[in-house]
């Protein structure tokens, strides 16, 4: 865990924007259409990079992933638990 006893460190919790073409993605499959996995595993990967490095660059001392690799909460959960509907 970090410390600091000069400061109170900042930290980032939440969703940020995507990339459009993750997003593209996302959207594609929420609407039942075909993804390819390793492409959205990459462009993942990808945004993820990219979401860390601007939150080091903010002066952000803890960052986060951004919710970059999860389309949206509601899916995440549809997906991970049994028993909620599909549609």
């Amino acid at each position: 865990m970090r410390w600091s006893e000069d400061r109170i460190l900042t930290t980032h919790t939440g969703s940020l924007p995507r990339p459009p073409e993750l997003t593209r993605l996302y959207v594609r499959r929420a609407r039942g259409g075909e993804v390819d996995p390793a492409e959205l595993d990459r462009l993942g990967k990808e945004a993820l990079r990219q979401i860390v490095d601007k939150q080091a660059e903010a002066g952000i001392d803890i960052g986060n992933n951004g919710e970059q690799q999860r389309d949206s909460f509601l899916f995440y959960i549809r997906d991970w638990l049994s028993g909620l509907p599909r549609r």
